[in-house]
């Protein structure tokens, strides 16, 4: 899992987003766009986008390092799956775990080092403690989020770059915002899909996520 997880050291890639029409096409396809999303291609370092649409018209983009696992409490123990998605051999990783009031400590049961999460959001009144989300300084200097669902998934993200802007819409033509240069893609919206098309036809697939609050 550690492994995985340094693979945000990559540099950061550059993204450049455009200057917007006006927030009123965005709020009329609230329902359609609004929302968080993950780009479903990963570089091979687990690189990849996030966008979140808000209903104002107002948008922020990241690159961040991105990896799902499973997970499983036994007791005291955490144990982490990851499957490869080449479909190579599944990677266990097994850590001691506890809580403390707020904070989620987990220590490995190889090394000893422990890792201290602070939550920031708690699951039902009916889920274990470990449903939520957590963050922790990452070694790399930033800051790492990881959501436990109650369906035992682990979503792991550390935001590398935000850029802000705004977005709008027309007919099927979305733009987005700004910077020095104008972004304007063909998309197509069908419940938890979006597919974002240029204008050399490439096109990029995000699915519909979790809102995790990167602060």
């Amino acid at each position: 899992m550690a492994g995985r997880l340094n693979a945000a050291r990559l540099a950061p890639l550059v993204i450049w987003l455009g200057t917007c029409a006006s927030a009123a096409h965005a709020q009329d396809v609230a329902p359609a766009l609004v929302g968080r999303w993950d780009a479903v291609a990963r570089s091979a370092g687990g690189i990849g986008q996030i966008i979140e649409f808000r209903a104002d018209g107002s948008m922020t983009h990241w690159y961040a390092a991105m990896v799902e696992f499973t997970y499983v409490v036994q007791g005291p123990l955490l144990i982490t799956s990851f499957t490869p998605a080449t479909g190579g051999p599944v990677e266990q990783t097994t850590t001691e775990i506890r809580f403390e009031g707020n904070l989620l400590i987990q220590k490995s049961t190889g090394s000893g080092l422990e890792t201290r999460m602070d939550r920031k959001r708690s699951g039902g009144p009916q889920d274990p403690p470990i449903v939520g989300v957590w963050s922790y300084p990452h070694d790399t200097g930033r800051t790492a989020f990881m959501l436990y669902t109650a369906d035992g998934r682990l979503i792991f993200r550390l935001p590398i770059r935000a850029d802000r802007g705004r977005w709008s819409v027309s007919g099927d033509q979305l733009t987005l915002g700004p910077m020095p240069a104008t972004t304007r893609v063909t998309y197509r919206a069908e419940g938890d899909q979006l597919v974002l098309i240029d204008d050399q036809g490439k096109q990029v697939a995000y699915t519909r996520t979790e809102l995790v609050e990167f602060q």
